[in-house]
């Protein structure tokens, strides 16, 4: 049997396990998956114990970047790994989020050469987010809570950062931020001129339908939840995991994602 899991700290709520699961019960894989919540002081056992238990493994909070270290290679276009194989006790790693937010997000807007993009936040998502809209030619600005981070992160991908959401009519936001988890908070002062907004992305998906998703629809944009990214990068994970060659994507992402919205839903 493989052995895969999760590594993160304070997700024992993580559908992981479930999303995998359903792809590997579709595939006909022998595996199964596990969730490993640990904190700081016990990263490096853990670590030690994954290259040496585990087939591979997906990372979140708050290690995409502390695993770095740990690696033997590091095939991810970003300095965060979301998913680790392990080659003979060589980990190597790799970043789905990129490619988990393109496809999700090309499935909203489709083409975005040249649109102005907004994209609010500057964390590790954020980063990722940025990578996967430079790949497709989007006139991207960044605006974050701590301004100097926001510049920094845009820079690093030759895009700008702004202060302020305020004035710059975007035809499209991304919202990264974790605002919007409780239902009722936006990202967006109410302020912005959302004249031009034809789509908006919001990588939280519970609640399913977020204050940000609301304001945005009044404008008249059509608007998706994180949820269609959680499930690609998952997909992909996997076909990484598994080696496969990404022909059987659609599938596997409708068995996941049935799997995961029977389990919301209760």
């Amino acid at each position: 049997m493989l052995k895969f899991c999760v590594l993160g700290e304070g997700i024992k709520y993580t559908l992981s396990p479930l999303l995998h699961g359903a792809v590997f019960a579709e595939l006909g894989v022998n595996a199964e998956y596990t969730v490993r919540d640990a904190d700081e002081t016990r990263l490096s056992d853990c670590m030690k114990e994954l290259a040496s238990d585990f087939n591979g493994f997906n990372v979140t909070k708050p290690y995409k970047r502390a695993v770095l270290g740990y690696l033997a290679e590091k095939r991810a276009e970003i300095d965060a790994v979301n998913t680790v194989i392990n080659d003979g006790g060589r980990l190597i790693g790799y970043n789905t989020d990129i490619y988990g937010f393109g496809l999700a997000f090309d499935g909203l807007c489709g083409d975005v050469r040249g649109e102005k993009v907004l994209v609010i936040g500057a964390g590790g998502a954020a980063e990722a987010v940025l990578c996967a809209l430079k790949n497709r030619g989007a006139d991207v600005t960044v605006v974050n809570r701590t301004f100097s981070r926001g510049r920094e992160l845009a820079e690093k991908y030759g895009m700008k950062a702004a202060e302020t959401s305020i004035g710059l009519r975007p035809s499209v936001i991304v919202n990264c931020a974790t605002v919007g988890n409780d239902g009722v908070s936006s990202p967006l002062s109410g302020r912005e001129d959302l004249g031009d907004l034809k789509y908006a992305y919001d990588l939280v998906y519970s609640p399913a339908h977020t204050q940000f998703m609301k304001d945005c629809e009044k404008a008249g944009a059509k608007t998706s939840n994180g949820l269609s990214m959680l499930i690609y990068q998952a997909v992909v994970a996997d076909e990484i995991f598994l080696g496969l060659d990404g022909a059987d994507r659609k599938r596997l992402f409708a068995a996941a994602e049935s799997a995961v919205k029977k389990e919301l839903e209760k």
